[in-house]
């Protein structure tokens, strides 16, 4: 077994450096490392103090562009559940009401028809502008929206 611990009770330089370099340690050493890390201040400095060093990886491509594109498209999902079937809803009272379904002195059934495969016409129309509207206007009130990567105010300088 390492020596992992001082006799003031402290991590050793060396315990501290096999937790830097990832050298094999026992899952006990581990335990032992992390539950003192836990509790003791100074030996969490000297720790960091030597991750500082360390070399930080970063992503092959940028991150921020893709993930952009996923929350526009979720908000654009959202939207468009949430608001479709009281759209939809809406538009058909408004027709049903331009047609006279909800007038009930109508007696000729032949008017009725006709004027229903005439306004259903008109609401598929009008109903394929609107989608086209409201897309636009939602891309454009994504496109507002940048999300750009922080500065890191502890960076040396």
């Amino acid at each position: 077994m390492n020596d992992l611990f001082s006799k003031d009770g402290h991590l050793t330089d060396e315990a501290l450096h096999m937790l830097v370099g990832g050298n094999p340690l026992t899952e006990l050493e581990r335990l032992e490392l992390s539950e003192h890390l836990a509790f003791c201040d100074v030996c969490v400095a000297k720790y960091a103090d030597l991750l500082e060093d360390c070399l930080l990886l970063s992503p092959a491509e940028p991150v921020a562009p893709s993930v952009i594109k996923r929350i526009q498209a979720r908000a654009r999902r959202m939207f468009a559940n949430k608001y479709a079937t009281a759209i939809a809803a809406a538009c058909f009272a408004i027709v049903f009401w331009n047609i006279g379904v909800f007038d009930f002195g109508i007696t000729d059934n032949s008017k009725l028809l006709s004027r229903l495969s005439n306004e259903a016409s008109s609401f598929s129309q009008k109903t394929e502008q609107i989608s086209a509207h409201l897309s636009e206007a939602l891309d454009q009130f994504m496109n507002r929206f940048t999300i750009e990567r922080g500065i890191n105010h502890n960076e040396k300088k």
